[in-house]
């Protein structure tokens, strides 16, 4: 679907949104053309949502008209799901900013699409609760957006990720309906389970305008164990011992071996370059059991092979151990001009498998790819390094994506763990999703969305 805003549309439009939230200047179209993926695709108009009756009436018109519309929180975004590839309005979600309710005694937070997820975490926090989700992003990153990607994070091992704490929402279709799905209360089973279906849908099939939440008692504690390994399948041990021995630890991170020497040669922190892994621990709860578990976790680490297993009980001491990981983003840029970020997971008995794979997949296609990420749940991100202005290193860096992906999907894994589809892995998702389930998909797009104007070209492939 590709839009030509005719007079028509334009002026239908505007006067549904309020002449005043219609922009579509040359600056305004540039400000929202691109997202964290670094992709160029401009608006045709963007337009600032007030509230859920303009929604409504933008939607309705945009549906008349066929003209598309893509919801936008905070563009960081890594596979361009806020992108506006078939043009048409971006609709700006920013200004409904407000936490409506949070009421303690329910454990519940009621928040609009445009809330910061890491203000949703203060607000809880200064009541005593805790709102578990933590995508990196989380200082910028808006809750609609993490809804519409079902963001995890490095608590996801614990705590699940933004789907186990929805309880309800408030959307409205492309036709202008206002429809909400859930509850408040913390069990429901009445009717099909809408909620669960629109959280990770990329915002194809709604935009979702407001959320109620669930929230957590705030742990009383923490601490952190790290430990270097010099063999990469005697850390993955490790995590599976820590895994398996009755701990449920809240973050179990891994670095690779290419991660440790960029994060060595960008920070200097005396990491052993024989080191083949990086294994970073987090527990919570009561103090009087923290000792106890750090010291089982740092024991199964040690019988693995780990070596300067350290632990951390206080927040200073839990930053020098996360150090190396904290350096790793600016780290990695100094490698190469250019990235693939690819987010796949595996069972997590083959993670020591998918990891070697890619450094098979580096040596043949003479591409430096570089692995982190959540050892916890399988999730690893493969950051594939090159040079954007050579044209042989940018083909082949594409061939090591095709590799990867399909390296994750022969040992039973995902092409995305928590990123999305978007459009960038659009092409492959085929290859993942079962034939007739995606049939049934494609059924459900029609049906909430009949006119096909809400994010066009992203999360679904072609049947």
């Amino acid at each position: 679907m590709s839009s030509n805003l005719s007079d028509n549309a334009r002026e239908a439009i505007r006067k549904a949104a309020g002449a005043a939230n219609f922009l579509d200047g040359p600056a305004e179209r540039v400000i929202y053309a691109s997202d964290g993926t670094g992709r160029y695709f401009p608006p045709q108009a963007v337009v600032r949502a007030t509230d859920i009756r303009q929604i409504s009436r933008l939607l309705a018109a945009c549906t008349a008209y066929k003209v598309p519309v893509v919801a936008r929180g905070a563009g960081s975004g890594l596979t361009g799901g806020a992108l506006n590839v078939a043009g048409g309005i971006c609709l700006d979600m920013a200004g409904l900013n407000r936490i409506l309710r949070l009421i303690a005694a329910d454990q519940v937070a009621v928040v609009e699409a445009g809330v910061v997820t890491a203000d949703l975490q203060a607000a809880a926090r200064a009541e005593g609760l805790f709102y578990p989700p933590d995508p990196a992003s989380a200082n910028i990153s808006t809750i609609g957006g993490n809804l519409a990607e079902n963001a995890g994070g490095l608590r996801a091992v614990k705590y699940g990720v933004t789907r186990d704490y929805v309880l309800g929402l408030k959307a409205v279709l492309p036709d202008g309906r206002i429809f909400k799905t859930g509850t408040s209360t913390m069990k429901s089973v009445v009717g099909y389970d809408l909620t669960r279906l629109l959280v990770g849908s990329e915002g194809t099939l709604a935009v979702i305008v407001e959320a109620t939440l669930k929230l957590l008692p705030l742990p009383e504690g923490s601490v952190t164990i790290s430990s270097l390994f010099s063999r990469l399948e005697e850390a993955m041990a490790g995590v599976q011992g820590v895994l398996t021995g009755g701990i449920r630890p809240v973050a179990c991170e891994f670095m690779d071996a290419g991660s440790l020497r960029a994060v060595e040669s960008h920070a200097r922190l005396g990491i052993d370059p024989e080191m083949e892994a990086m294994i970073l621990v987090d527990l919570d709860g009561p103090p009087e059991v923290l000792g106890r578990q750090g010291r089982q976790v740092a024991e199964i680490l040690t019988r693995a092979g780990g070596r300067e297993v350290k632990q951390a009980f206080s927040p200073q001491e839990a930053a020098v151990l996360w150090g190396a990981r904290r350096a790793l983003s600016p780290a990695v840029y100094n490698l190469a001009r250019g990235k693939l970020n690819e987010d796949i997971a595996v069972p997590l008995g083959k993670m020591a498998e998918m990891i070697r794979r890619v450094e098979e997949v580096s040596q043949k296609r003479g591409i430096l790819i570089v692995c982190f990420g959540h050892a916890g749940d399988g999730n690893i991100h493969v950051n594939i390094m090159f040079d954007p202005q050579d044209a042989r290193q940018a083909e082949q860096a594409h061939q090591c994506v095709s590799d990867v992906f399909a390296h994750a999907l022969a040992l039973g894994g995902t092409l995305s763990g928590e990123h999305g589809v978007g459009i960038s892995k659009l092409g492959y998702a085929g290859a993942e999703i079962d034939p007739v389930a995606l049939e049934l998909m494609h059924g459900l797009k029609r049906l909430f969305d009949p006119a096909g104007i809400l994010n066009p070209h992203k999360a679904l492939p072609a049947v």
